[in-house]
């Protein structure tokens, strides 16, 4: 037990006596010089320069070792860092591809609309086909379409989009596939009449009897793709009615001979008409409803009634 005392007594005396030796060697310390001049530095600070020269190669090496630990925590944290944003970036790609999937899919839903808004109980027609290739050279303009026979397709069909705008007509059938000759196609013709916008709606289901009528003084003629390239009426009276901006549309006989389209399906404006004294007939320029380059989707109308045979 007495030992314990004097124990407690002698390390409380010890640290009173470090206690008074640092005050007095911090008092030393602060009234020496600050080595800033030469000559005025006191012994506590060159001791204190002497022990920092001594201990730098160790502070140096401590610094290497520490260095690649350093580094190493970094690039894990980069790598953490990248991880969270590379996640990011591909949760949006995934939100801008399923957007563009919905607008598709409303695109698609609209054309489909389209098309079925300008059905004519008339008209038979065949299911809804994509177009799947073009056809041809430059002076040809024809396309593939995934529809053939076991739709119900054959050839010399009229093939349509929209509120019964013609495209073209079908030509070489198989099974499930058809050919279609478009009517810039310079093999491509069909009788037309040419009437005033007054007189038809494209837009409209219903036929004018304008369109159907014989003894219309409209103009009347041939549709065809000459070799310039140029889609227009041939064979029109100079006598007969036919001014820029009136529309074109299929009579439904070509020569009176043979109804090889119904009447009244849009081919599209006339954009130009010139005569000349000496010549027989008008030459008109068709502007077509439909750019061929934009055809995604069409339909064959099969039957109509009234069609021969």
């Amino acid at each position: 037990m007495g030992r314990r005392k004097s124990s407690a007594a002698s390390g409380l005396a010890a640290l009173c006596i470090l206690c008074v030796v640092s005050l007095a060697l911090f008092t030393v310390y602060v009234k020496e010089g600050d080595c800033a001049q030469e000559g005025n530095c006191g012994p506590l600070h060159t001791v204190q320069l002497g022990a920092a020269e001594v201990l730098r190669p160790v502070r140096s090496v401590v610094a290497t070792l520490v260095s690649p630990i350093k580094e190493t925590g970094e690039s894990v944290k980069s790598a953490f860092d990248n991880s969270e944003e590379e996640r990011l970036k591909q949760k949006v790609q995934k939100t801008e591809a399923l957007a563009a999937e919905a607008s598709r899919l409303e695109r698609e839903n609209a054309q489909l609309r389209e098309l079925l808004k300008g059905q004519r109980t008339t008209y038979d027609y065949g299911p809804l086909a994509r177009v799947i290739a073009p056809v041809g050279d430059q002076f040809t303009q024809r396309i593939v379409i995934n529809v053939g026979t076991e739709d119900g397709v054959e050839p010399n069909r009229p093939v349509v989009i929209g509120e019964n705008t013609l495209v073209g007509r079908t030509t070489e059938v198989s099974k499930h596939t058809a050919q279609v000759m478009l009517v810039t196609d310079q093999m491509f013709a069909a009788g037309v009449k040419i009437i005033p916008p007054a007189q038809f709606d494209p837009a409209s289901g219903e036929l004018s009897p304008a369109v159907t009528s014989e003894s219309s003084s409209y103009g009347q003629g041939l549709l065809e793709t000459n070799l310039e390239g140029y889609l227009g009426v041939d064979l029109v009276s100079q006598s007969a009615r036919a001014e820029k901006g009136d529309y074109v549309v299929t009579s439904g006989r070509a020569g009176n001979k043979e109804l090889l389209f119904p009447p009244g399906l849009y081919v599209g404006t006339i954009e130009s008409v010139s005569s000349q004294d000496i010549a027989q007939f008008k030459t008109i320029v068709v502007d077509p409803a439909v750019n061929p380059q934009d055809l995604d989707e069409v339909r064959v109308i099969v039957d109509w009634a009234g069609r021969d045979g």
